[in-house]
């Protein structure tokens, strides 16, 4: 954790002032949803990701593939904003740890997959390298699959800079679309890009996430997603399951549209 930011985070939980900007953009920006997105969720973090879950049932909607279209287009029916909670990496605490607790509350996660990692995977080619005892197998990502919302995260976890090239972004964009709709036969229209640095966004494969045929598309520079808002644009902001709780707080907060906002700007006009 960065000293810093907990410094801060800690100060502004203190002062009230996460409460207060959370509560003004509900009042301003209603209706909306936030979307987060977590990496790892261990068993020793368990108690710790159920105390963010409780605060979330408190103050959010929870919102799966239906509830988000409605917000987009304008349907939304709770007094709540919605909270859209996102995973990372496809990993074998997802299963484990986080999709139990997130039913226990109600709630849906959209776990953003790979292809690569996942270990005992029916027709694997030549990628078995990239799985490990820490990723989900199969029958773990079907069991998501069954409650939640799989979505692509490339088909290698790789970054999706300017400099790949052509063959590079079919490997991973369509071919990992491709693979999970054969694994879990039935369409799979959500993506969420690698990384979140500036350089690992690009033109090149953003429209191949179009051309794919995705529908729903999600980066990592924080801010709310509202009625009309571009749902290949879709931006998270990042919160951990070993967030202390002021700190996951400064997430939901909204600081950090703040600060993201010329990157923001950025990267939309890039990817448009």
């Amino acid at each position: 954790m960065n000293p810093l930011k907990l410094a801060l985070a800690t100060a502004f939980d203190v002062m009230g002032i996460n409460a207060a900007m959370l509560s003004l953009s509900r009042s301003i920006f209603r209706p909306h949803v936030r979307c987060v997105n977590y990496h790892e969720v261990a068993p020793d973090q368990a108690g710790a990701f159920e105390d963010q879950l409780r605060h979330y049932a408190k103050h959010f909607a929870p919102v799966g593939k239906q509830e988000l279209l409605a917000l987009h287009e304008g349907r939304w029916q709770e007094d709540k904003p919605g909270l859209l909670i996102t995973f990372d990496d496809g990993l074998r605490s997802h299963v484990e740890v986080a999709a139990p607790l997130l039913e226990k509350y109600g709630m849906t996660g959209w776990f953003m997959v790979p292809a690569a990692v996942v270990r005992n995977a029916p027709g694997a080619k030549g990628w078995e390298h990239t799985v490990s005892q820490e990723t989900l197998d199969f029958e773990g990502l079907r069991r998501l699959d069954r409650n939640h919302v799989i979505g692509c995260h490339t088909f290698s976890h790789r970054r999706l800079e300017a400099s790949l090239t052509p063959e590079e972004i079919a490997w991973e964009i369509p071919e990992s679309k491709r693979q999970l709709e054969k694994w879990l036969e039935h369409p799979i229209d959500v993506f969420a890009w690698v990384g979140g640095e500036e350089w690992t966004y690009s033109a090149a494969a953003a429209q191949a996430i179009r051309d794919a045929g995705f529908r729903i598309s999600f980066m990592t520079n924080n801010a709310l997603f509202r009625p009309g808002d571009n749902l290949l644009q879709i931006q998270r902001t990042n919160i951990e399951s070993d967030f202390p709780p002021a700190v996951a707080r400064f997430g939901l907060s909204g600081f950090f549209d703040l600060t993201y906002s010329a990157k923001r700007r950025r990267v939309n006009r890039m990817t448009a």
